[in-house]
């Protein structure tokens, strides 16, 4: 696997550092920010294969930054984190696309998790991509 680049987006210092030093490894590289305006500048000029933000911002709610991104690179997975989740928000946002929800506070072993499926299931998807690329292409035969 490639190295891959998680975009974290929550106002709060602490819980952006927690997650900073969880999410950071040989495979991963983790990049944190305060709010939705920053998020959105950071996809226009950086590759970002998954997003993980808070709702409740300043500037801009998370869920506004899932469509706004959305726009931008459709293939760019959210996951969204609350403290204050409704049923409303959440079916909306899994409806919408988002990866996963997840709900504060949380184990950070169960966030990683979450995050390694996600960038396994990128990683699939992207392999997918080539093998049907190279198959129209007439190379490689079919197993």
């Amino acid at each position: 696997m490639s190295m891959r680049r998680v975009l974290v987006v929550d106002d709060e210092n602490l819980m952006r550092d927690i997650l900073l030093k969880a999410l950071s490894s040989e495979q991963v590289d983790v990049v944190g920010v305060s709010d939705g305006i920053e998020a959105l500048q950071y996809v226009q000029e950086h590759p970002v294969d998954l997003i993980i933000s808070d709702v409740m911002m300043p500037k801009m709610q998370g869920t506004e930054l899932f469509f706004e991104v959305r726009k931008l690179n459709p293939f760019v997975q959210v996951i969204i984190m609350t403290g204050y989740p409704t049923l409303e928000t959440i079916t909306r946002m899994l409806e919408a696309g988002v990866s996963d929800f997840i709900i504060k506070p949380f184990r950070i072993d169960r966030i990683r998790l979450i995050v390694t499926e996600t960038l396994g299931r990128i990683e699939r998807w992207k392999q997918l991509a080539h093998e049907l690329v190279q198959k129209k292409r007439g190379i490689g035969a079919d197993v």
